[in-house]
């Protein structure tokens, strides 16, 4: 049974995190247990949310503003008038908020001297249709894009932030808990610590694959106030997360073969029990001709095998074989699959 904490408790405990968080040799543990602490009761995620903009506004201050603040923090002068300085109860009282902010001022300082809080500008990596591309971001952390897929990245001191715009894109995040790596595809924000996984995106569906480490994935609605309620899993090494397939609430978690979810980087997809449309869609990033499901009737069908980068049309052949579907081509060069007649 989790004990409820005082709210000056809260804002002390939030505060450590705040600073240890920004630590250089914070373990990927530590990061689990400060994790657990916000899932634990939605007040400590909001108390760890106002330290945090209040931390952001406390590195506005200069070097000295900030130590002289600390000082009358910590140590009240005793030249104050009597009548300004709070009784020893209220003192007892208040400590553990004056604690709090005390070691946020503390921290600021520390992290404004280790990072550049400038915000980069955002850059842009994309694939032309066929094409696979890798990427060696400014943290060591590394990106390799599939075909047609596009990637925005803003560094700035405090964040990672990355936003998968299409396609697909396995990511090796270099470990930095001080910086959080976070990925927001479609509906979803994929957040990292030292890991890698792999991110799918299929029109509202988003497949993340974690090969390596751990990922928290949750809703990232921007309109919802409460963030308790928004919805979230961490998925494991071996797991993998498809969200959206038909609803924005249709969530799956099941093993993941590493070999199949990363196929693509070797010149071939795999798919397994999935949709034909969600094949088609992922096919034509590397089909030189566009494929198009010209009888809506075919887009549930179910498919499983794999398809072979650059062999489009063999694979054509072989999905006329195996469904009643029926292949031609059309004035623009373009692949139209229809249902064939009994």
């Amino acid at each position: 049974m989790t004990t409820a904490l005082e709210p000056d408790t809260r804002a002390e405990q939030a505060g450590l995190w705040w600073v240890r968080l920004r630590e250089a040799d914070v373990s990927p543990e530590e990061i689990s247990q400060w994790l657990d602490w916000c899932q634990a009761d939605p007040a400590n995620l909001q108390a760890f949310e106002a330290i945090d903009q209040l931390g952001g506004r406390l590195a506005t201050l200069d070097a000295d503003a900030r130590a002289e603040l600390t000082r009358e923090l910590l140590a009240p002068s005793p030249s104050d008038a009597p009548r300004l300085r709070p009784s020893r109860l209220q003192f007892r009282a208040w400590r553990p908020v004056l604690a709090a902010a005390a070691s946020l001022l503390v921290g600021v300082g520390i992290w404004q001297y280790r990072s550049d809080e400038r915000a980069a500008a955002a850059v842009t990596y994309a694939t032309q249709r066929g094409q696979q591309r890798d990427v060696a971001l400014d943290d060591g952390s590394h990106v390799a894009l599939g075909g047609l897929s596009s990637v925005v990245v803003r560094y700035s001191g405090q964040r990672r932030q990355l936003q998968l715009d299409a396609g697909e894109a396995y990511f090796e995040v270099a470990p930095n808990p001080q910086r959080p790596f976070v990925v927001q595809v479609g509906a979803y924000r994929v957040t990292a610590v030292g890991t890698a996984f792999n991110i799918r995106r299929t029109g509202k569906q988003v497949e993340v694959a974690v090969v390596h480490g751990t990922v928290d994935v949750r809703e990232a609605e921007p309109h919802v106030t409460d963030a308790d309620s928004l919805r979230k899993l961490r998925v494991q090494a071996g797991h993998q997360v498809v969200a959206g397939s038909q609803t924005p609430l249709d969530w799956s978690l099941r093993p993941s073969d590493t070999q199949q979810a990363l196929s693509w980087r070797s010149g071939s997809m795999a798919f397994i029990d999935e949709s034909l449309a969600r094949v088609v869609d992922n096919v034509n990033r590397y089909a030189a001709q566009p494929i198009v499901l010209a009888d809506a009737s075919l887009a549930e069908l179910r498919y499983t095998g794999t398809v072979i980068q650059g062999r489009e049309a063999d694979w054509v052949e072989a999905i006329e074989a195996a469904f009643p579907v029926r292949a031609e081509r059309d004035g623009q060069g373009r692949m139209l699959l229809s249902a064939r007649s009994r």
